[in-house]
């Protein structure tokens, strides 16, 4: 600009959904949470539409000073990660301290049509017009899903909440599910290389719709309407050179849910893998770590770094967000964030962790329901089973696609990439090579053509059908 200041548009790509509805609430989301003293950029300008000079939806932002954290990532001392996380806390401690009257996504008023169901903010301070419309998660609209007609909120009460995720996707399923392999080409081979039957899904929803009602927190603090950033990636939190919160990006998709079901350690701050985490154990390096080979060495310090950061996140929520760690502290509270995640999500071929979650369910019932709130003399039984053979089949399989993740992630490693398959354009090359040296060695070592033919043609880094 003439002044020296930067701004930035950022336009959807063709795909992205929902139309119209992505832009508007990513805008008053900015909006909103900029009011309450979250670092994000300032709009500057939007259209939800195409009908304008651009001839696309676009969003024009002030461009945020600092670096993102992810050019730095790996490579934070102990100091800096823990101001790093400190600060990410104090950030969320805004978010949870506003005032919310419904669960659904932000909008402005003016940008919704007029025959979809809102729910209006309480005017002040820099949040006139605003409303809670229906919820913006690509979950509830991709692909087909856009068409059908489903509750997408503003939701009143939890249970509308945990239900119409999952009434969704059975709508999709009688519509639109047919039979196909599982998205993830990794997973192929555990299950036989069999296409999935949309009717296996069909019926843990079915089944999940029978306890929903038994998922909801029995006290009414844990429904308090929370907004959280969607994906608090490093990526998306830009620092100064001292390591201060300067902005937050990428806030597309916000969805508000009740407080038992947002409270999460955000996914790169997590590591619900490892039982010291899970224990909430101080981290500590091994004694003998100048012993260590080079790979060990490695290995030692990536697990003390996660470690490090899963262990000082909850520290510091505990003490900066103590309601946050309430929610967080209830350990059977992770299974039902599985469960209601897993309903959701759009089916793509693969029924086993929703079928799992649902075991799993079944298997602690009685302290799933103690920590819910329920009293022991009035616990509500059960109201779904399994067969144990059905039990040992699914469970089995659930190992086999955790195994194939933890293998996944060593491969993604070796060659370059994340879990999305990003990396840089100076790296591009290399991890191409890479790629190929990778995928020739172990078809080698594969001792059968039949193997060999079907790990050639469901190879999971090469590019494939989606559809199939």
């Amino acid at each position: 600009m003439k002044d020296g200041s930067e701004v930035l548009a950022r336009l959807p790509y063709p795909s992205t959904k929902p139309n119209r509805f992505a832009i508007a609430s990513e805008v008053a989301t900015l909006d909103l949470v900029r009011a309450n003293g979250v670092p994000v950029p300032k709009v500057l300008g939007y259209s939800t539409d195409t009908d304008n000079p651009v001839g696309t939806e676009f969003m024009i932002m002030e461009k945020l000073p600092g670096r993102p954290v992810g050019d730095m990532w790996f490579e934070l001392s102990e100091h800096q990660r823990l101001k790093l996380i400190s600060g990410v806390v104090q950030t969320e401690v805004k978010l949870f301290k506003t005032d919310l009257p419904a669960y659904g996504s932000v909008y402005y008023e003016r940008d919704l049509p007029a025959d979809v169901p809102r729910t209006v903010i309480t005017p002040s301070s820099g949040n006139e017009g605003l409303c809670i419309g229906p919820h913006v998660g690509l979950r509830w609209w991709y692909k087909e899903r856009d068409s059908i007609r489903v509750d997408r909120g503003p939701h009143s009460s939890p249970l509308q909440v945990l239900s119409c995720v999952a009434a969704k996707e059975l709508a999709w399923l009688k519509a639109f599910g047919r039979p196909r392999l599982p998205f993830e080409r990794a997973y192929r081979e555990c299950m036989n290389y069999q296409k999935s039957q949309p009717e296996e899904h069909i019926e843990s929803l079915e089944k999940y719709l029978m306890i929903a009602p038994y998922l909801v927190s029995q006290e009414a603090r844990f429904h308090r309407p929370i907004l959280r950033h969607p994906d608090l990636q490093p990526n998306n939190i830009f620092v100064s050179k001292s390591l201060d919160i300067v902005g937050i990006v990428d806030w597309q998709h916000c969805s508000i849910l009740p407080l038992f079901l947002a409270a999460s350690i955000p996914k790169y701050f997590q590591n619900y893998h490892d039982e010291e985490s899970l224990q909430f154990d101080p981290p500590e390096l091994p004694d003998n770590l100048a012993e260590m080979d080079d790979d060990e060495y490695a290995e030692a310090s990536e697990r003390f770094r996660r470690r490090h950061l899963h262990f000082f996140y909850l520290g510091f929520t505990q003490q900066l967000n103590p309601a946050h760690f309430e929610a967080l502290d209830r350990r059977t509270d992770l299974l039902t964030r599985k469960i209601f995640d897993h309903a959701g999500e759009p089916w793509e071929g693969n029924s086993i962790p929703l079928k799992a979650d649902l075991i799993h369910t079944t298997q602690i019932w009685p302290k799933l329901m103690e920590d819910i709130g329920y009293d022991e003399k009035v616990m509500p039984p059960c109201p779904i089973s399994f067969s144990e053979l059905d039990v040992q089949h699914t469970l089995a399989i659930l190992q086999q696609q955790e195994d194939t993740d933890t293998q996944l992630e060593k491969i993604q490693n070796a060659i370059g990439i994340n879990a999305d398959g990003w990396t840089s354009n100076e790296e591009y090359e290399g991890v191409v090579a890479r790629a190929k040296l990778i995928r020739k060695q172990g078809l080698e070592s594969l001792d059968t053509e039949e193997e060999k033919e079907m790990t050639s043609r469901h190879w999971p880094f090469d590019d494939f059908d989606e559809e199939e």
